[in-house]
């Protein structure tokens, strides 16, 4: 008896091929059967005429480690499609912990896991290591698979805290053992985020040997790279020496020409890419189809002011003698650092993420909007409400090029990635906007960029989701729509899927997505959220 089996389908199975007529059929989380005409006994049938099926998405990067603790249906996610994430991205992962190393962890988790360090009592945060974070998440049940990373700056802040320096021999081996440690219980790969302190401590060398061990493993380097503005470039080029120096697949998070200056190099930034790859290294990246992108708002100061983090940052702006050295080096030319405000007005930043009752009407406001009805100049009000909240706010910059996005979007090294978490809009995090990534990003790629501007074609758009993103991973049981492979399924409407989210009303989920499958069980059916739960941290092959 076939648990399964899905007639009349338009089949696009992830392997870049054209689409064909088929029928599917699954038992026990696995894909049984693809022919024409299958007439097998089942205990479901979905009748896919009109529709397309395709393999689960793969989001290549994702922030959900923790707000899948709170929210385990994973309501974002599923309903664009996206059954699969990678997690532990920009060098920020859930462990491991050490004892000695908690306090400076928990500090850069003040800036990465804000909303869910407050939600969490101090007791809930009782695993020591990765492995150990997802086996609790493991016990409490997720809507979707999971794809772990190890994060650099986790394994910094435990071994080193804040220090600007080069690691010593023991602190390496440390950093090394622990990373080694996570490997071996099969996490994925190693991730930095090198405009995040203390990330941002580490200099190539330190980078290329941890490295090494994740290319021993057969593992990933994701890199959230040191900068994605004015020096963008060297950037890359760092990025390209780690992996040349380690011989590791390599990553690129969400790759994009961020800042005015670099407006229209989306092409050259492409071809730096193709000359490493024609040099033998293996190189891809990932990105999001939006031009504004989302990070803390502590990434708006200084390099030497926030390199201790938020609550240093926070004593800084509370000195009237440095606060004034902050806001002078913001605003006074030339600027010999990677500025989020250079070249832009304050009307392309909204601020989000206030909790207190008087600050909450502010959530989602520009910074002009927002200093205009406190009626501060706008640099001296983002200053003052970093302070009153603690420095636990967020912010959207609208910084890139719709040429540039589409540039990157044409070319055949890429994947797509959300940069977003699971939520939903009734759960934690609804009480503040985000980027309609968390909701929007896969049905604004087949919608919008496929459907109505056609740039890619649909058999394009489904491999940089699916099949791409699994070869890169070494995921060989799913990815694709082919027999024995695990059940991840999506059903779509091409006609009619999009995005609906946007930056004024970010909470809304995503049309034209009736259908979806995680390990056989249905989470999305005929449009309704099942509650079930079948997802489980992927295993990478050897």
């Amino acid at each position: 008896m076939t648990d399964l089996l899905i007639k009349n389908a338009r089949v696009i199975d992830g392997s870049g091929a054209p689409s064909f007529a088929a029928d599917i059929a699954v038992s026990a989380g696995v894909i049984t059967h693809v022919a024409a005409a299958i007439d097998l006994p089942y205990l479901e049938t979905i009748d896919g005429s009109g529709l397309v099926v395709s393999p689960g998405f793969i989001d290549m990067h994702t922030h959900s480690d923790f707000s899948l603790l709170l929210e385990p249906t994973a309501g974002s996610r599923v309903r664009q499609g996206i059954t699969t994430e990678v997690t532990g991205n920009c060098g920020g992962s859930p462990g491991p912990i050490l004892d000695s190393g908690s306090e400076p962890f928990m500090e850069y988790m003040s800036d990465l896991g804000v909303l869910y360090k407050r939600r969490l009592s101090p007791e809930d945060w009782n695993w020591k290591t990765l492995d150990g974070f997802y086996a609790r998440l493991a016990a409490k049940g997720t809507a979707v698979n999971l794809v772990p990373l190890v994060g650099h700056s986790t394994l910094r802040a435990n071994v080193m805290g804040y220090d600007n320096s080069a690691p010593n021999h023991d602190q390496m081996e440390e950093m090394k053992r622990l990373l080694t440690i996570e490997l071996e219980k099969g996490a994925f790969g190693l991730s930095s985020g090198l405009i995040y302190h203390p990330g941002a401590f580490a200099q190539t060398g330190e980078l290329a040997e941890l490295a090494r061990v994740v290319k021993d493993f057969n593992g990933i380097y994701a890199t959230h790279m040191r900068s994605e503005g004015k020096f963008l470039f060297e950037a890359v080029d760092e990025a390209l020496a780690v992996a040349r120096e380690s011989g590791v697949s390599l990553q690129i998070s969400h790759l994009k020409c961020e800042t005015p200056a670099m407006w229209g190099k989306g092409t050259l930034l492409l071809e730096k890419i193709h000359q490493a790859r024609r040099d033998g290294l293996l190189v891809n990246f990932d990105q999001y189809p939006y031009t504004a992108y989302h990070t803390g708002l502590l990434e708006i100061f200084p390099v030497w002011a926030k390199e201790g983090g938020s609550s240093k940052m926070i004593e800084i702006l509370n000195n009237s003698r440095t606060r004034e050295k902050v806001m002078a080096d913001m605003v006074t030319p030339p600027v010999d650092w990677d500025n989020p405000m250079e070249d832009l007005g304050w009307d392309r930043i909204q601020i989000m993420g206030y909790t207190r009752q008087g600050n909450l009407p502010l959530n989602g406001l520009t910074v002009a909007a927002m200093a205009k009805a406190r009626g501060l100049d706008p640099l001296e009000a983002v200053c003052q409400v970093f302070c009153e909240e603690n420095g636990a706010l967020a912010m959207i910059v609208f910084a890139m090029s719709e040429q540039d996005v589409v540039t990157i979007m044409q070319d055949p090294y890429g994947m797509i990635g959300s940069d977003g978490r699971s939520v939903t809009p009734s759960g934690p995090a609804s009480g503040s906007p985000v980027h309609p990534r968390y909701y929007g990003t896969f049905a604004r790629v087949l919608g919008n960029y496929v459907r109505e501007k056609k740039i890619i074609s649909l058999e394009q758009a489904v491999h940089k989701m699916t099949g791409m993103p699994a070869e890169k991973l070494g995921l060989t049981d799913r990815g694709l729509i082919r027999e024995g492979l695990a059940a991840d399924l999506v059903l779509f409407d091409p006609e009619t899927v999009r995005d609906v989210a946007t930056f004024e009303d970010s909470h809304r989920y995503a049309e034209g997505i009736p259908y979806v499958f995680v390990n056989g069980k249905a989470v999305i059916f005929n449009g309704n959220h099942t509650g079930n739960l079948p997802g489980k941290k992927l295993l990478r092959d050897a």
